[in-house]
């Protein structure tokens, strides 16, 4: 039942209106015979070709003989840079080496093959063009790479995978750095993984022209930047939370905001070039353990006029466990395809990948999204629920449009997602806090998605209900 509001307050309250994502999940990329779990860093070019960085070097082998070996045949432990196309066949051949001026930079996991360089996140530039971030990975058998460490970044014409320029940032005194972040004038914002040290800029000729902030705190993977330079984020998992600074214009020094939304453990942010979002990965509960409000393995994208999250993509794997890490996304420059990859560093006690749960594999962690149509979701300003409902969509069949009815007595974390009848999501209409209220939003149906019967499925505050409808094209 509902019960209706006086006529006074029917004149005081206003409707409203919240918008919403519907994100697609296309399936593994770029096949579902690549199983890789170490993705460090995607991006995605001018021309949408899809760059993805890997670090552990053997997870790739297992799957592909696309990999180097010494002249008696040895496997050389080298990571790579791997680029497809949007369909996601190769699109050149991968990188795991780096000349330029004569200086070549090889990745080499393991020392005993060389000086351990690793990649340790990559952005697309202004142009399109590709940064690259080299370091040094930290291994038992490296142990004193750490004292050692490179760091070091690249730009790759993003047509033929040449070095156009390379700087090195300092190793010793800099650290092992993280994933840039990179405005529209091609300024470069770099920081190093462990914090108390600045955040630079470098401008699009690599030459450093200035810094945000002298020290940063806790320890971080990825640096990202509005597009007018003025906002920055630095997101630090080990404080399970995201630093802002801002400055009013160019001519202003950076000013230290504090953290937003704190208990969100992000791994990696990027910018949407299309929507200018910034999106925040929220990682699995580890030694630092997130917020519960926050779904593990799932993207939040903030609005950096209002920092408000207004918009989500959720991996979804059939295990959770271990150390599954997002540190991989990036988007299509029209900011309608997402490419999404997680970075797993679960291990048994001999130090060897793991490779599933009770001889049930992983799954793929790498997948590409697409995103359907905006979603409007009208609240009723004027009646308040008794219980919890979810009535049946109509029309029903529908083609490809359908509205969808529910309302809450309670205020709370609500999500409503569509499934196909193998119980595989295909759409995400809602996820957000909303207040009690009656409400109704329209699902859109991808043109990925075929004829059938298809389940959505409400859950608010520990309450689930669902129901069935028809797509007949």
């Amino acid at each position: 039942m509902i019960r209706n509001l006086s006529f006074l307050a029917s004149i005081l309250v206003i409707s409203s209106t919240v918008s919403a994502q519907s994100w697609v999940d296309l399936g593994p990329f770029p096949d579902s015979t690549t199983f890789w779990r170490s993705s460090h860093g995607v991006a995605v070019d001018a021309e949408g070709k899809v760059w993805v960085s890997q670090y552990f070097p053997e997870l790739w082998i297992r799957a592909n003989s696309d990999t180097l070996r010494d002249a008696s045949g040895d496997f050389i432990s080298t990571p790579a840079i791997h680029i497809f196309k949007p369909d996601g066949t190769k699109a050149m051949e991968s990188i795991r080496s780096f000349t330029f001026d004569g200086m070549a930079d090889t990745l080499f996991w393991d020392a005993k093959d060389g000086p351990a360089k690793d990649i340790r996140g990559i952005r697309a530039d202004h142009n399109g063009d590709i940064i690259v971030m080299v370091g040094t990975p930290f291994t038992p058998s490296n142990p004193l790479t750490a004292l050692n460490p490179t760091s070091l970044m690249f730009r790759l014409d993003h047509k033929t995978g040449e070095v156009m320029d390379r700087v090195n940032l300092g190793g010793e005194e800099f650290g092992s750095p993280v994933a840039p972040g990179i405005d529209a004038n091609g300024n470069i914002y770099v920081a190093p993984v462990a914090g108390s040290s600045p955040i630079r800029v470098f401008n699009s000729d690599f030459r450093e022209i200035g810094t945000v902030a002298q020290s940063t705190p806790g320890i971080g993977r990825t640096v990202e930047v509005t597009s007018d330079g003025n906002t920055v984020y630095w997101s630090a998992f080990t404080h399970s939370g995201t630093y802002k600074y801002h400055r009013p214009n160019e001519f202003a020094p950076y000013d230290s905001i504090g953290l937003v939304h704190e208990g969100l453990l992000a791994e990696s942010s990027v910018r949407n070039p299309s929507t200018g979002h910034i999106w925040l990965g929220n990682s699995v509960a580890g030694a630092f353990t997130p917020d519960p409000s926050y779904r593990m393995l799932t993207w939040y994208a903030l609005d950096p006029a209002t920092d408000e999250i207004v918009d989500s993509l959720s991996f979804n794997l059939p295990f959770v466990f271990g150390e599954q890490k997002t540190r991989g996304i990036g988007f299509s420059p029209d900011g309608n395809y997402a490419y999404v990859g997680l970075f797993d560093n679960s291990r048994d006690g001999n130090g060897i990948p793991l490779d599933g749960v009770g001889g049930v594999p992983r799954g793929f962690t790498f997948k590409k999204f697409m995103r359907g149509t905006v979603t409007d979701i009208q609240r009723d300003p004027v009646e308040i629920p008794d219980g919890f409902t979810l009535s049946q969509n109509y029309p029903n069949p529908f083609n490809p449009q359908t509205n969808i009815e529910f309302e809450i007595k309670d205020a709370g974390l609500a999500t409503l997602k569509i499934y196909d009848m193998l119980g595989r999501e295909v759409a995400t209409l809602i996820d957000e806090h909303l207040v009690a209220g009656k409400y109704t939003t329209t699902f859109n149906a991808a043109q990925s998605l075929t004829s059938g019967t298809y389940v959505y499925q409400l859950d608010v505050a520990g309450h689930r209900l669902s129901g069935k409808m028809m797509l007949v094209k």
